[in-house]
């Protein structure tokens, strides 16, 4: 292991060697270029493969480099061949013996290692951990709640692919500029107002969403769109990154695509167990909740459940809804099946995506359905021209959005704001502490 941990970390004996890494390379000849932000605090940093984990972790070294930190007290290690967590243990415990001083340990793709998580409690217990700042990628959150590490003194963040508002601002630069007078709206009122801000940028904004739509938030879709056209290689490369890591935690690979076919055939719509376990001839609807359940712990996507209207009390065991995390996996399992979703449907999926990475998010079923219902307020999306007012169901909800195409009103009596969905999307940007703007 010893040669190996040498070969990983070639800053040891020259400090540029950094720079000639081939993720540092390829980020740094971008334009316009993601840029990340290293905090030096202990995290977890959990999200879906190639969507600039291990990227975040080479600029965080380089950066530390450049600040002063002496190179041979960084280490990385890329734990995909390693068995167990004593294997985790035993390296960095080594490491750490070998230095003075503040170390920094970055441990990418630890989550298939088995019993990961008592390697980081051994690490963060040890009389070590105070000279440490330790960091850890992966893949899947399955069987991860963020209270896995009580009183530990380390953060449990998802790591995602970037949002509308990020893609926009690689798509087209100078929409950096745009200043927002609510940061984060919570009513309909201020989602309005934003908007009229946003609204001379309607049509660049529209071209972003139609941008985004192809290239999702993966790094290397976005550029290779940028540049004319996503490659085979790299629709080959999300079906790698998402489907055989089924098959890594034990699971069926054919279950696993007769499901996600299933969801393509009916994608946004209500969904009972039982009837997908039934139209796919799989043996039990628990196992077609474990398998969505593992989809979400993989980053494919979200399950999104019912809600009641006055406590905001889920309904987990009424029919659900299923959308994709990010819309290069539908892109890329739709030239997978040969079909896919209608474009109002992706779009509905992309709307609820950026809910749920700010708000609690449910969709409401009764004599109408609502598509998203957050504390402070319900969604519902109409991706046409001509929208009107009682489009949004008469329900129990004080501040109402509707989405359309291009329309951009607010009715005063309803409290209802009708926003064109790029406008409306652009304002849910959640910050990242490891993403940093586009430059």
């Amino acid at each position: 292991m010893e040669d190996l941990t040498v070969f990983q970390n070639p800053w040891w004996a020259d400090p540029d060697a950094i720079y000639e890494d081939e993720r540092v390379r390829k980020a740094l000849s971008r334009k316009p270029r993601i840029g990340y932000r290293f905090e030096p605090v202990n995290k977890v940093l959990i999200g879906p493969r190639q969507v600039g984990k291990t990227t975040y972790m080479k600029f965080s070294i380089a950066n530390l480099i450049e600040s002063g930190v002496g190179p041979r007290n960084i280490l990385y290690f890329s734990c995909d061949l390693l068995r167990d967590y004593r294997e985790i243990v035993s390296l960095v415990r080594s490491f750490l013996r070998s230095v003075n001083g503040e170390a920094y340990v970055f441990l990418d793709e630890v989550t298939f290692v088995e019993g990961w998580e008592r390697s980081v409690k051994f690490l963060l217990d040890s009389p070590l951990a105070s000279r440490m700042v330790l960091q850890v990628t992966g893949s899947t959150s399955a069987g991860l709640k963020r209270e896995s590490f009580p009183g530990r003194g380390i953060r449990v963040e998802e790591f995602l692919p970037p949002d509308f508002r990020t893609v926009s601002l690689i798509f087209e630069p100078e929409l950096k500029n745009i200043q927002l007078p609510h940061g984060l709206p919570k009513t309909s009122r201020e989602f309005y107002e934003n908007a009229l801000e946003l609204y001379p940028y309607l049509e660049v904004l529209s071209g972003a969403l139609d941008f985004y739509l192809s290239s999702g938030g993966y790094p290397r879709s976005i550029y290779e769109l940028l540049e004319g056209r996503i490659t085979p290689e790299t629709y080959e490369m999300v079906y790698n990154a998402t489907i055989l890591d089924v098959a890594k935690l034990g699971r069926s690979e054919r279950i696993a695509l007769s499901l996600i076919l299933g969801l393509l055939r009916r994608y946004g719509d209500r969904l009972t167990l039982n009837s997908l376990a039934k139209e796919l001839e799989i043996g039990s609807h628990v196992t077609v909740r474990d398998y969505l359940e593992l989809f979400e712990g993989l980053f494919f996507g979200r399950n999104y459940f019912q809600v009641k209207l006055h406590d905001l009390a889920p309904l987990f065991r009424k029919e659900r809804k299923f959308y994709f995390l990010d819309p290069l996996l539908v892109q890329a399992f739709r030239r997978l099946f040969g079909r896919g979703p209608e474009s109002d449907r992706i779009i509905e999926g992309v709307v609820g995506e950026h809910l749920k990475r700010i708000y609690p998010t449910y969709f409401f079923s009764g004599s109408r359905e609502v598509d998203f219902i957050t504390p402070g307020f319900g969604v519902e999306v109409k991706w046409r021209k001509g929208v009107r007012p009682s489009d949004f169901p008469r329900v129990g909800i004080r501040n109402k959005i509707l989405l359309s195409k291009d329309k951009l009103e607010f009715f005063e009596g309803n409290n209802l704001a009708v926003l064109p969905v790029p406008l409306f999307l652009f304002q849910l940007h959640s910050e990242s502490s490891n993403l940093a703007t586009v430059s």
